[in-house]
């Protein structure tokens, strides 16, 4: 087979960057080559601009940060992970080799906490000599991951309004055959960059339970950033050292996976349907919380509950239409969202060995242009 010297460079840069050759060569290798920051440039973070800084362009939405790692770039905060942070978040965290599940079953809650979702289908087909299996499901009816096609700004949901990540995608471009060019913005990218770090618990939830606190999981109580500095002291954990290096990832336990364990079956069938009382305990959707993402340069966010930050949406814009931590993260930041991790066996350890620090994993689905996806998500103490 004769390989052209055009696809033999690409193939190159690609080995350099990435290390091996993936099916979507070109796609990656544009994605390396534009930004103006390398992956382990020792000079990344020289120019970082602060928060109060954003945008760096007015005709960007609020508080966006396009351009910082280059005007095509398509990997947003994962730009924070590299060689040397996964390195030394595995040498400082895997400590007594115990490796945890984070994730729901597929099917868990069920029904769905949307409404506007359908559940999992899960079929067994039977062939001569073996069986296969065949699953049907929305993407984000239990743990899942929050890619950088899935909350554009926009106008009070106007779709005309709709402002993707870095501006490299419009709605009609989305939703069109080939979108763009059927990868821009993928989940594709994601899934080949590679998820790994130093993960650090904020247990809300115990914190509150220990303080006596009393609160509903499905009310629209906001976490604020001072509670989860508190939570901090009170694990001894010092969220300096936890996030002295970028690319960690911050994961909040609000408790509501406890709460809707504790509800019987009847009342779990009732929580998607609550109408005017449907709400979710969540992070606070301020610009202190947007602040605290941006100084400690989060790779990305999580939490147990259905959307990281609570539920109806606050407003973290000061003036004109009103801004979602969904809307900043995602498409402002390319800050990725984890949403109904199951972190009930991760407090329980973190409790156990007095350490809320973690070896962090995630692996996505690797589908071209996706949207979301179960994470594969897993702590290793």
């Amino acid at each position: 087979m004769t390989i052209s010297s055009s696809l033999l460079g690409a193939l190159v840069i690609l080995g350099a960057t990435t290390g091996t050759p993936t099916p979507y060569a070109e796609t990656l290798v544009r994605r390396q080559a534009t930004p103006a920051l390398g992956k382990d440039s020792q000079d990344k973070y020289a120019d970082w601009p602060a928060y109060e800084a954003l945008p760096l362009n007015a005709s960007h939405p609020f508080r966006a940060a396009w351009g910082v790692w280059g005007d095509k770039d398509e990997l947003g905060g994962l730009n924070h992970i590299t060689n040397q942070t996964i390195l030394s978040a595995a040498r400082s965290e895997v400590q007594i080799g115990k490796a945890i599940n984070l994730n729901l079953l597929l099917d868990d809650p069920s029904p769905p906490f949307n409404p506007d979702r359908r559940g999992l289908s899960h079929s067994i087909l039977p062939f001569s000599g073996y069986q296969d299996d065949q699953l049907v499901m929305n993407t984000q009816i239990s743990t899942q991951y929050d890619g950088l096609r899935h909350f554009p700004y926009s106008d009070g949901g106007e779709q005309s309004s709709y402002r993707f990540y870095n501006d490299l995608l419009t709605f009609d471009e989305l939703m069109s055959a080939a979108g763009v060019d059927g990868t821009t913005l993928g989940l594709q990218n994601d899934a080949s960059y590679g998820i790994a770090g130093r993960g650090v618990l904020f247990d809300w939830a115990s914190w509150a339970e220990s303080t006596g606190l009393e609160y509903s999981a499905f009310s629209n109580r906001s976490i604020p950033v001072s509670e989860l500095e508190q939570v901090a002291q009170w694990q001894g954990l010092n969220i300096s050292q936890a996030f002295s290096e970028p690319g960690a990832f911050a994961i909040v336990r609000t408790g509501v996976t406890q709460q809707y364990r504790a509800l019987s079956a009847p009342e779990q069938t009732q929580v998607p349907f609550r109408g005017d009382d449907y709400a979710f305990i969540g992070v606070e959707t301020s610009e202190d919380t947007l602040r605290w993402v941006w100084d400690h340069k989060l790779a990305l966010v999580g939490s147990d509950n259905p959307a990281f930050e609570r539920i109806p949406f606050g407003n973290a814009a000061p003036s004109g239409p009103a801004r979602s931590l969904h809307q900043v993260l995602l498409s402002g930041w390319g800050v990725h969202i984890v949403e109904l991790l199951d972190l009930e066996m991760l407090a329980q350890v973190c409790a156990e060995q007095r350490r809320y620090t973690f070896f962090f994993t995630l692996q996505n689905l690797n589908v071209m242009g996706g949207v979301a996806s179960p994470p594969n998500a897993m702590a290793i103490m």
